[in-house]
């Protein structure tokens, strides 16, 4: 009989192991699908940090197929930056570009590019030097790393014997280091003139009639009103001589809520939000801030201020760039000694106190200078000149001269002239008939560009607005 219990216990106890044995190999099984994603990324690291990254990725592919994320993102990140570390910024650069917005890879991105440019001016190229850094101008130190190269340019050019070029290099510098000294000195010895300034002046080829033409134009430009108005895409402000300021056209944002501004010097809008400048510097804004375009109340020691479609910028007595709303512009972070923007597609274009020209997109960059404005057609720059003539690299404005102001919308390009008539040109389909009331226009003192429309200031104090779908009743209140 107890051969047979025992005989009977085998079996049972041969159940229960086997149900031990199949239970511990679910949970096993169970656990190991929790966490192989959690092995393979550890197994993925420890062989980037061998810097064994075919091995790194193979395992980082297993991870991310077991509900693993980021793992080869973060293995490129890791590749790229030891790559930069050990000098090969080419390469490193193509893998950051692959990680788009990952982490910090649009700086580092920036990072390599300015030790190439860095790696070109101590090999002497000082030209493509030059352009790598204006490629990076928002990256600390390289627009000042540019004119340094320009300013080598120059010296390279006086060594070989070419001192029109010379001068004409050194005086396109502006303030940059002795630059203005070593132009002057140029220009003395090119002309045989003493007096600096006139000597400056002959030196670039201006005679007594060209030279008195451009102080006109300058007294012109320095009586326009474009600062009284704005026009946005259906709404418009007229800042009054009182310092308050009118709105006329849609409100469904809030962005003619301006009844309340005092003390204001000037105005800009947007898409549809509006800006006012105090006469302290600080800055209000009113309608759609869905960007966080009216996010300008902490700003302080503004001197101007624009707007793109959902963007609001404001330069400060020092040149500085202030700036809130949709477009990234982490390529503009270290412009400095500003004196005006223009908003394209996508892209900004700045104008800097010595007449040249920079772009928050490195392959619209210009190496332009004597530039008194800018203006955008469409992604591409316009710049006006202090003799009241266009440059432009992608349409031909060659007939354009006397230009006192250039300002520019998606659809229109619109110059004022010196005897206040207007110059217009279509960027998009428009139109005939508003090309035509925009030439009839006369004696206009100030204008703004939005859409499809032109906002209007005469000498005489009234307004008009060819192509405007709203009614300017409100600006004359």
């Amino acid at each position: 009989m107890e051969r047979n219990v025992k005989r009977e216990r085998l079996p049972l106890f041969g159940m229960l192991l086997t149900t031990v044995l199949v239970l511990g190999g679910l949970l096993g099984l169970h656990w190991w699908i929790q966490h192989r994603s959690d092995i393979y990324t550890q197994r993925a690291l420890a062989a980037g940090w061998q810097e064994d990254w075919a091995e790194a990725e193979a395992w980082a592919r297993e991870a991310e197929a077991a509900g693993a994320s980021g793992v080869l993102d973060k293995l490129t990140y890791d590749r790229a930056t030891s790559l930069f570390e050990a000098g090969d910024y080419a390469a490193a650069r193509q893998l950051f570009a692959e990680l788009g917005a990952y982490r910090e890879a649009p700086r580092q991105i920036m990072a390599c590019d300015y030790k190439q440019a860095e790696a070109l001016e101590v090999a002497g190229d000082y030209a493509a030097a030059r352009d790598a850094f204006l490629a990076v101008a928002g990256y600390e130190d390289a627009l000042n790393r540019a004119d340094r190269c320009r300013y080598a340019l120059a010296e390279a050019l006086l060594a070989a014997g070419d001192r029109e070029a010379a001068f004409q290099s050194f005086l396109a510098l502006g303030n940059f280091q002795d630059a203005p000294q070593r132009a002057q000195a140029l220009a003395q010895e090119l002309t045989g003139e003493n007096d600096e300034s006139l000597a400056v002046q002959q030196a670039q080829g201006y005679t007594p009639e060209t030279l008195s033409q451009q102080e006109q134009l300058q007294k012109a430009r320095e009586t326009l009103q474009n600062h009284r108005l704005a026009a946005g895409r259906g709404h418009a402000l007229f800042l009054t001589e009182e310092g308050t300021v009118r709105a006329a056209g849609a409100n469904d944002q809030g962005q003619c809520d301006t009844a309340g501004w005092r003390d204001m010097v000037a105005v800009a809008a947007g898409f549809a939000h509006s800006l006012g400048l105090t006469r302290d510097g600080r800055v209000l804004a009113a309608g759609d801030n869905s960007c966080g375009q009216c996010d300008v109340s902490q700003w302080t020691g503004v001197v101007s201020v624009f707007c793109g479609p959902w963007d609001s910028f404001g330069l400060t007595a020092d040149g500085s760039l202030l700036h809130c709303g949709f477009m990234d512009l982490s390529a503009a972070a270290g412009w400095t000694g500003l004196s005006g923007v223009a908003v394209g597609d996508g892209t900004l274009f700045a104008l800097r106190r010595n007449g040249t020209l920079l772009s928050s997109r490195p392959d619209q960059a210009q190496i332009w200078s004597d530039l008194d404005g800018v203006a955008a057609a469409g992604y591409a720059p316009v710049g006006l000149k202090k003799d009241g003539t266009l440059l432009s690299a992608s349409r031909d404005v060659s007939d354009w001269t006397e230009v006192l102001s250039l300002q520019s919308s998606v659809t229109l390009l619109v110059g004022l002239k010196q005897d206040g008539t207007l110059l217009a040109a279509p960027l998009l389909p428009t139109d005939e008939a508003l090309l035509a009331a925009l030439e009839r226009e006369t004696d206009v003192v100030g204008f703004s560009v939005a859409g499809t429309y032109v906002l209007l200031l005469h000498g005489d104090g009234t307004l008009s607005a060819p192509g405007a779908t709203f009614d300017l009743t409100p600006f004359s209140h």
